[in-house]
C-alpha cells in the first residue's frame, strides 16, 4: 500500500497515507473518506470487505489490503495507471486539472484528510517535502508580554458582554486568554459619540470585570469640540465603576479617517486642517484630561491611534510623542491591517509572507522611534482585513492561521499588545457581525418556553419587540482557534499569563515547503521549549525537521494539532485544536471534548551534532511541539 501512496498526488496521496496509518475503527472512516473524495485512486487501492475488516481488527500500522497491479482492470473498460483508474485518459491531464479547479473553487472537501486520521499523524510522510529548521534553545530574543493577545470592541454594544443573564458564558471566553484579560473599548464609536456611555453600560462593564478580572483600555473622544468635557466625564465614570482596572485611556481614534480629515480646533474653537493643527489639539486636550503639573502626576494616556501602521509617516507619531512623552503619554498606540485591497484579495495573498513582511517593516520604524523614548507601542486594533474582514475568508481557517502567525510575528517584533478587533460583536437582528470576529455575539429570544433567533421569529410572524430583550451569547468562529493556539504556545495553558521568551530559529533548508511554512520557538520559564509550526499553504503538505542544539530537550516531547474541517483552509466549522472544538457548545461558551496531546520520539542527527524531531504538518494546519528539558 505504501508503494501506491507514493504514486499518487494531492489529496489522493494524503488520503492513502491516512488509511495506511489508521488503526481499528478509524480504518473505516479513512476508507469511506478516500472512496468519496478520490474514487479514481480508491478503485486501485484493493480495499475490499475482507481486508478492510482485517485492518479494522488490527492495532498495527499498515494494511492487509493489496493494491491492484499496474495495468490491472479496475472498472469496465478502465485500468490502473500510476495508481489511478483510467480509461483512455493520460495520468497527467483531466484528473490533475480537475483537482486544481476544485482547489481554486474551494469545493474539494478532500483537500484536508479526515481529522480523525490527521490527528494521529506523528511520523513524517516519506512522499512529502521536508524543510529543516535549527532552533537555538539557549538564545534569548524578545520576551512575550504577559497579556499580549487582547481584544478590541466598539462602545455601541459593549454592554452585551456584561449582561447578567449570560455573563458567565462570556467569562468562559475571555478567561481562556488570561487570568486578567485586557479589553480595549473604543474605535470609531469613541470619536463620533455625542454623550458619554450611560450607567447601564458602566454597570455591565463592572459585572464583566468582576467575572473575568479584566483590565480595560478606554477610548476618549478627540474629534468633538467638547472632547475635554466628555473625556473627563468618562474618566470619572470609569473610576467610579471600574476602580483601578483601567490601565490607559486612548485619546482619539484613526484621526486621518475623520469626516473632516486630520486636524484640530484652534484657540478660538475654529477647525483647522493638517497635522500641525491635529498635534496641537491633541496636546491641548491631553493636558486637560491628564494634567502634569507635578512630576509625580501619573501618565495614563495613549495615542495617536493611526488607522494603519502601513500608511502614516513616523514623523506624525513623532509630533505627538515628543510633546507628550514627559507629561501624559504612558504608551503609544497604532492600528495594523494588511495593506491590501480587501475586495480583491485572495487567500494566498492574505497569507503570503511578503504581505506580512511589508507590515513588519513599517511597524519596525515605529518600534525603533518609540524605544528610544522608552515607551511601548501597542497595536490597539488589528485583524486579518480592514472593514470588518471578508466573508468566506476572514471567517474561515484562513483567518485563524493569519491570526496565529501574526501574533507570533508582532510579539517577536516588540509590540506591547495585539488587540483583535470585534467591532460591535453582533446585533439582535442577526446582522452587523464582522467576518473577522473571533467570537461573534449572537442572540436568542425566549418565546413559548423555547429559544428563537430574530429571523426565526420573523418567519413565525412574531413581533420580537414585544418579547423580553434577547440574550447575547458567544458564537465561536474559526479565527478563535488561532487565539487558542497562540495562548497555549505563549502561556502553556489557558487562563494563564504568558511565560515565554522567543529563541532564535534558522531555516537550514526549506525544501519544497515554500515560504508559507512558519516556525516560531519559545522558551518557557519552566524550561520547556515550545515550537509552533504553522502551514499556511492550502495545498502543500510538509514534514518539519527540527534541529535542536541542546540534547537535554530530546528526551520527552509532546505534540498538539490545530486541524481544519472538511473544507480545508476554508473551513468555518468542525475545526479542532488539541482535539477540542466549540461544536455543540450551545450558549455556554465552553470548549468541548477532551484534550488530545500525543507523544513524539526524538531523532539524532550525528552529522550536524544535534538532536531533534520530525513532524508532519499537513496543508492548512498547525502543530505545537513541547519539548521538556531533562534535568540530568
Amino acid at each position: 500500500m505504501q508503494d501506491l501512496c507514493g504514486k499518487l498526488s494531492g489529496s489522493a496521496q494524503q488520503l492513502c497515507y491516512q488509511y495506511v496509518g489508521a488503526a481499528k475503527e478509524d480504518a473505516w472512516d479513512a476508507a469511506a473518506a478516500w472512496r468519496r473524495t478520490s474514487p479514481e485512486s480508491f478503485a486501485c487501492s484493493g480495499i475490499e470487505v475482507e481486508c478492510l475488516q482485517e485492518d479494522m481488527l488490527s492495532s498495527k500500522v499498515g494494511s492487509a489490503c493489496r493494491p491492484l497491479a499496474e495495468g490491472a482492470q479496475c472498472e469496465l473498460g478502465k485500468h490502473c495507471s500510476s495508481g489511478y483508474c483510467r480509461g483512455q485518459r493520460t495520468p497527467s491531464t483531466d484528473d490533475n486539472s480537475s483537482h486544481k479547479q476544485q482547489q481554486q473553487g474551494g469545493e474539494d472537501e478532500g483537500a484536508a484528510a479526515p481529522r480523525s486520521l490527521l490527528a494521529q499523524m506523528v511520523q513524517p510522510v516519506a512522499a512529502w517535502p521536508t524543510a529543516t529548521v535549527s532552533v537555538s534553545s539557549g538564545s534569548s530574543a524578545r520576551r512575550v508580554p504577559e497579556a499580549f493577545l487582547s481584544t478590541s470592541h466598539e462602545y455601541n454594544r459593549i454592554h452585551d458582554y456584561g449582561d447578567e443573564r449570560n455573563v458567565a458564558s462570556w467569562a468562559e471566553v475571555f478567561k481562556m486568554l488570561s487570568p486578567s484579560p485586557i479589553i480595549r473599548v473604543g474605535g470609531a464609536s469613541q470619536d463620533k459619540m455625542t454623550q458619554v456611555p450611560d450607567d447601564a453600560t458602566w454597570k455591565a462593564l463592572k459585572l464583566l470585570q468582576q467575572k473575568t478580572n479584566a483590565r480595560f483600555i478606554l477610548g476618549l473622544p478627540l474629534w468633538p469640540k467638547n472632547a475635554i468635557a466628555m473625556g473627563k466625564q468618562i474618566i470619572a465614570a470609569s473610576k467610579k465603576y471600574l476602580g483601578n482596572s483601567v490601565i490607559v485611556y486612548e485619546l482619539g481614534n484613526e484621526p486621518e479617517f475623520w469626516p473632516t480629515g486630520l486636524g484640530g480646533y484652534d484657540a478660538k474653537g475654529k477647525w483647522k486642517p493638517g497635522i500641525d493643527a491635529y498635534a496641537k489639539w491633541f496636546d491641548v486636550v491631553a493636558r486637560q484630561v491628564n494634567p502634569c503639573n507635578h512630576r509625580e502626576d501619573p501618565k495614563f494616556l495613549s495615542g495617536p491611534g493611526w488607522g494603519n501602521v502601513n500608511t502614516q509617516p513616523t514623523s506624525w507619531l513623532a509630533r505627538v510623542l515628543y510633546t507628550g512623552k514627559d507629561c501624559y503619554l504612558a504608551e503609544t498606540n497604532i492600528h495594523y491591517y494588511p495593506y491590501i485591497d480587501n475586495t480583491t484579495v485572495t487567500p494566498k495573498q492574505l497569507l503570503s509572507q511578503s504581505l506580512q513582511d511589508f507590515g513588519l517593516s513599517k511597524y519596525g520604524e515605529y518600534q525603533r522611534l518609540v524605544e528610544k523614548e522608552k515607551l511601548g507601542v501597542r497595536i490597539s486594533e488589528t485583524n486579518s482585513l480592514y472593514g470588518g474582514g471578508k466573508v468566506n475568508m476572514s471567517d474561515t481557517l484562513i483567518g485563524g492561521l493569519w491570526v496565529a502567525d501574526a501574533l507570533f510575528a508582532f510579539a517577536r517584533a516588540g509590540a506591547k499588545g495585539f488587540h483583535l478587533h470585534w467591532g460591535i460583536g453582533g446585533h439582535p437582528t442577526g446582522d452587523l457581525g464582522q467576518p473577522n470576529t473571533g467570537v461573534q455575539t449572537n442572540f436568542y429570544y425566549k418565546y413559548k418556553n423555547a429559544t428563537y433567533e430574530f429571523k426565526q421569529l420573523q418567519a413565525l410572524r412574531v413581533d420580537a419587540s414585544k418579547l423580553e430583550k434577547p440574550v447575547p451569547w458567544p458564537s465561536v468562529h474559526a479565527p478563535w482557534y488561532g487565539y487558542l493556539f497562540w495562548t497555549i504556545a505563549a502561556a502553556g495553558k489557558y487562563n494563564s499569563k504568558s511565560d515565554a521568551t522567543f529563541v532564535n530559529t534558522k531555516v537550514e533548508d526549506k525544501g519544497k515547503c515554500g515560504a508559507n511554512m512558519k516556525v516560531w520557538a519559545l522558551r518557557a520559564d519552566n524550561g520547556d521549549l515550545r515550537i509552533a509550526l504553522i502551514n499556511k499553504d492550502d495545498v502543500i503538505n510538509c514534514n518539519m525537521k527540527l534541529w535542536i542544539d541542546d540534547k537535554r530537550f530530546c528526551r520527552t516531547a509532546s505534540i498538539s494539532k490545530l486541524l481544519p474541517g472538511q473544507a480545508g483552509i476554508k473551513s468555518k466549522g468542525n475545526i479542532t485544536w488539541q482535539g477540542q472544538t466549540y461544536e455543540n457548545a450551545g450558549f455556554t461558551g465552553k470548549i468541548q471534548g477532551s484534550t488530545v496531546v500525543m507523544q513524539i520520539e526524538s531523532k539524532q542527527y550525528p552529522k550536524v551534532g544535534k538532536c531533534g524531531f520530525e513532524v508532519p504538518v499537513p496543508a492548512s494546519s498547525a502543530a505545537l511541539l513541547v519539548a521538556k528539558k531533562a534535568t540530568k
